[in-house]
């Protein structure tokens, strides 16, 4: 099957461009990565952090890829406060909803093992050992073990007269200690990393790993402070290490502290002691067992200091989104790095709580144990591929029996049932992603425009996406650090969605992508800073953009239009319409041909150009001036849908895809497919308009798609199916397409082609 065709020819001429090879675009990348790594500016006395390419790739752990994890939580109920779990009830209900693994908290606030370490242990253990009991039944039953082991993560109880606690803790300049609430029990004192309570953390990690056959170590942190994570810590150790790695002080976080102070200080906390314990922790893992590791990543792209710590662990989690779309978004980023990804369901959600004076006191996770809500999280975990898991038991253990076999937990065993059922074919296809969408984890991290509102960045990467799946792109997101030649040339489209901070290497890599034959459709402040947020006198691409900048910062102004530059063709149509342009622009120049203008209708004048097309050796770019995807996150405005689907026709006109579906708002598929099948997920977010009700929504059904589907080369269909709804879908084939009409997606499908 073809991806995006053949590179297009340059509108308006008569040269059609010449193709090269993929080998030939990575030779050309790769020259012009080592060049531009060899110029490029690093931050002065800041020590490279070590590579992770040691890092040995693990095998056989392909089960933990279909994981329907039941979690066992050990900061609520049965574990926390009192202690009530039953490891013979655990198995029961596992095995009553069809889970294939639980997650135990070996400690939370408290151990809940015989621990032999300084860490505090839940005193209704007594002689007992849940745990170790925990691992015979679920393993005699079949049924897979994993270790949940916080790193860190809150624990000191602030009514604790454990004198221990005041060497472990986080304080600030003037020595007072950070505290942190959590799920609303009480307060904890935050623990520092660089205390005694790293090897307390660490020994418990040993004696898990060391006793217990567990069959994966679950890891959630490292953690340095939460509440408080972004206070720099001044206990004694934190002192001594800083002024023994950097020799000075660490910042006061005030006036005097300057941007190299504060660069100085996270790049030493990320990599010489979040980064560093990590790496630690799982090299020690897999010297005693070789077992995969796992841990909490939902903050990939919030530039939390624990992000980048994937690259020592064999798979993550993400834990939920505010919409269905972003999910797929945040589990497919996750999947661009080559792990396992795992993502709650049901949803690690909770209810808004506005009736509530204290918002500290958590309310009721996980609700929707049937209906659509669950079926929509599971139809998402389904098209990305990702591991099901459920949060968490609390929610099941006091429950009768009769109510586990009732209808509203039924709507849970359905879904576990369903990912058992196609647990083969789910694992046997690949997603094979036409446009790589450049996220800006540096952006959302480093840069600190004026006009920039960084809690809102992500409808920029976000907006990209959906309008590349609601024009049937399947598109991959892959993040900016994990920028490489070979990664870009997976890709015959590079969207970069105001990708603000890129380094000199990484526009490079850019600019010989493009050279070589690539296709590129740039936005807004794309390149204006480096890597770390510095601002740039021009756009770090200004050559490959065709354009100069005047401006680093955005003009704002209401009323502005996007207006055609005459003559334009568009998709082989005359394009004269002018619709309302995004609010904030970037004023630039270009002798490049314009494509359209700026126009300022409440003063009558053109601020410029507004979009441009460059050829660039055997590529093509498009720049836009303007964050319209992010307008169009905000608004599915069908202009700019329409608009891009024009820009996106003049770098490749003879786009092939593998598939088409009508659009309706809210509906979005993900393609995937293997020799034998082709699977085209569906799921519509459709959901009511009372947004209070965050957790349990009801959704509209979306009827009569039409789909078409793309017969792969030398291949005949055998049969056409929907498998959530298990019907059968009428096809008929025409032009070398499967045609079909789905009758409704309410709030998910699953459309199932078998191939001869």
């Amino acid at each position: 099957m073809t991806s995006l065709g053949h590179f297009a020819a340059c509108r308006g001429g008569s040269r059609t461009m010449k193709k090269i090879s993929r080998r030939q675009l990575l030779q050309r990348a790769s020259a012009g990565a080592a060049l531009a790594t060899m110029g490029a500016k690093t931050p002065p006395a800041v020590a490279s952090h070590q590579s992770s390419a040691s890092i040995p790739e693990k095998t056989g752990f392909e089960w933990m890829r279909s994981i329907r994890l039941m979690i066992a939580e050990g900061y609520a109920p049965p574990f926390y406060p009192s202690f009530d779990y039953e490891p013979e009830k655990a198995l029961e209900i596992a095995r009553r909803i069809n889970f294939n693994a639980i997650r135990y908290p070996t400690f939370s606030y408290l151990a809940f093992y015989p621990t032999q370490t300084k860490l505090p242990r839940h005193r209704e253990l007594g002689d007992r050992d849940p745990f170790r009991r925990t691992v015979e039944l679920f393993h005699n039953a079949g049924l897979k073990v994993v270790a949940y082991n916080p790193l860190n993560h809150p624990f000191m109880d602030v009514h604790s007269e454990n004198p221990q606690y005041r060497d472990w803790m986080r304080y600030d300049a003037e020595g007072h200690p950070y505290v942190t609430s959590h799920f609303g029990w009480t307060e904890f004192y935050e623990g520092c990393l660089n205390s005694p309570v790293r090897e307390q953390t660490l020994q418990a990690v040993r004696e898990v790993v060391t006793n217990y056959p567990v069959d994966l170590m679950y890891f959630d942190g490292p953690y340095q402070g939460m509440d408080q994570r972004q206070h720099y810590c001044h206990c004694q150790y934190c002192k001594a290490a800083y002024q023994k790695a950097r020799g000075k002080g660490i910042p006061l976080q005030d006036a005097s502290t300057t941007w190299d102070d504060d660069f100085e200080y996270q790049h030493w906390l990320t990599h010489d002691v979040i980064e560093a314990f990590m790496q630690q922790v799982c090299e020690m893992v897999r010297q005693v067992r070789n077992v995969p590791v796992v841990y909490n990543d939902t903050g990939l792209l919030s530039g939390d200091w624990r992000s980048h710590a994937y690259r020592y662990v064999d798979g993550f989690m993400f834990e939920a989104a505010d919409t269905p779309e972003e999910k797929l978004f945040n589990l497919r980023v996750g999947q661009s790095t080559g792990k396992v990804i795992w993502t709650y369901i049901s949803s690690h959600t909770e209810y808004n709580r506005q009736h509530m004076k204290d918002k500290t006191v958590r309310g009721w996770y996980s609700t929707p144990l049937a209906g659509e809500r669950l079926m929509l999280d599971a139809a998402v975990a389904t098209a990305a591929g990702a591991g099901y898991c459920y949060w968490g038991l609390n929610r099941l253990f006091y429950e009768p029996k009769e109510v586990l076999d009732g209808p509203t937990i039924g709507g849970l065993k359905k879904v576990m049932d369903f990912a058992a059922r196609h647990e083969a074919l789910l694992q046997s296809v690949t997603r094979q992603p036409q446009v790589g969408v450049l996220t800006g984890a540096q952006t959302q991290q480093w840069y600190k425009g004026e006009k920039f509102v960084r809690e809102n960045y992500r409808n920029y990467y976000y907006g990209a996406f959906q309008l590349l799946k609601d024009l049937n792109f399947d598109a991959e997101p892959f993040l900016d650090f994990e920028m490489t030649p070979e990664r870009l040339a997976k890709y015959p489209l590079i969207y970069a969605p105001n990708a603000v901070c890129l380094s000199d290497a990484q526009c490079s890599m850019l600019a010989n992508y493009v050279e070589g034959g690539g296709l590129l459709l740039a936005t807004h402040l794309t390149s204006v800073a480096d890597e770390f947020g510095r601002v740039r006198r021009d756009f770090g691409l200004t050559d490959v953009l065709g354009a100069t900048l005047v401006s680093p910062e955005p003009l704002e102004m209401p009323d502005l239009y996007l207006r055609p530059i005459p003559p334009v063709l568009i998709a082989g149509l005359p394009w004269n319409q002018s619709f309302l342009q995004d609010p904030q622009v970037v004023v630039f120049k270009s002798k490049w041909p314009g494509l359209a203008e700026t126009y300022d209708r409440g003063h009558r004048r053109s601020l410029g150009s507004a979009v441009i097309r460059k050829q660039t050796g055997q590529g093509i770019v498009i720049y836009v001036g303007s964050g319209l995807e992010a307008v169009y996150a905000e608004t599915l405005n069908e202009s700019v849908r329409s608009f891009i689907a024009a820009l996106l026709s003049l770098l490749a006109r003879t786009r092939t895809s593998n598939y088409s579906v009508s659009y309706h708002p809210g509906l979005s598929c993900q393609y995937a497919a293997s020799r034998e099948v082709i699977l085209l997920h569906l799921f519509a977010n459709t959901g009511n308009i009372c947004k209070k009700l965050l957790v349990q929504e009801s959704y509209l059904p979306v009827t009569n798609i039409s789909v078409r589907l793309q017969v792969p080369e030398g291949r005949t269909v055998k049969s056409v199916s929907m498998l959530w709804s298990q019907a059968a879908a009428p096809w008929k084939i025409a032009n070398g397409m499967i045609e079909l009409t789905v009758p409704q997606v309410h709030p998910c499908e699953l459309l199932r082609v078998d191939l001869h």
